[in-house]
């Protein structure tokens, strides 16, 4: 990390008489691919295969030059993370697998130390690192069962009966979030953004997650505990940015 930093500081510091003072206004779009990270999936084997699974990060960002390169970013986004999983049981095709899916939706507010290349330059890099405040806005599980029993699930984890009073997921995660890349500067006041997008949360699930490990067994919760989860985010942050200078 040291080294990393180093690098970070020594690659920008070239730059930093040219960056413009004053507030920077801005769109963006991350598409990206997402994890649920937890011990206890892994562990399932071929009652829990991770499928790929893709969510995105979009909303409105502020940010503001307090001195020459430096700066802090924010906003407000809508983040949509989740997991899909397939079972991958012997001699059963793919299509007849049982197929699972959690969809969260959080209102994210970062807040990220920024720095700026050149603005008179045609290009210049644009790098982001600091930490973000996620909200959950929305929790959705889905089974799909192709056995026997057929026993399909669709369900609202936050208004559903019986499980809007639990505490499946935390209605509130910290995370850190990693950005950098270049801009494509259209003129010295407006610049078309392109950075590779890593992020990641601490546990986001509560003490009633096990009610839906690996389904919505509700008999299963007194006889089990379920090690931290975790929720991870890599993409490409695309992003039109306007800065008003303040001299």
């Amino acid at each position: 990390m040291r080294k990393l930093t180093l690098f970070v500081l020594a690659l920008f510091a070239a730059n930093l008489s040219f960056a413009q003072k004053g507030i920077e206004v801005g769109l963006e779009f991350t598409p990206a691919v997402t994890f649920v990270l937890n011990d206890n999936d892994f562990a399932e084997g071929d009652d829990l295969n991770f499928r790929g699974t893709f969510g995105f990060n979009t909303g409105l960002s502020l940010g503001y030059n307090f001195n020459d390169g430096i700066g802090i970013s924010s906003g407000i986004l809508f983040s949509r993370q989740g997991q899909n999983y397939i079972t991958d049981y012997a001699s059963v095709s793919k299509a007849n697998q049982n197929t699972f899916e959690r969809q969260l939706g959080y209102i994210r507010v970062p807040l990220l130390l920024k720095f700026n290349g050149d603005p008179t330059a045609s290009s210049s890099s644009y790098f982001r690192i600091g930490p973000h405040f996620d909200f959950l806005r929305s929790a959705r599980y889905t089974y799909d069962d192709k056995s026997l029993f057929n026993i399909d699930s669709d369900i609202n984890l936050l208004k559903d009966a019986p499980y809007d009073g639990l505490s499946i997921y935390n209605k509130f995660v910290f995370g850190v979030t990693l950005e950098f890349g270049g801009s494509a500067n259209i003129n010295e006041y407006l610049k078309l953004t392109f950075m590779l997008h890593m992020s990641g949360n601490l546990n986001s699930e509560d003490l009633d997650a096990v009610i839906i490990y690996p389904r919505d067994i509700i008999l299963q919760a007194p006889f089990f505990e379920r090690a931290p989860t975790y929720n991870v985010m890599g993409g490409i942050n695309v992003g039109f940015r306007y800065t008003i200078v303040m001299e």
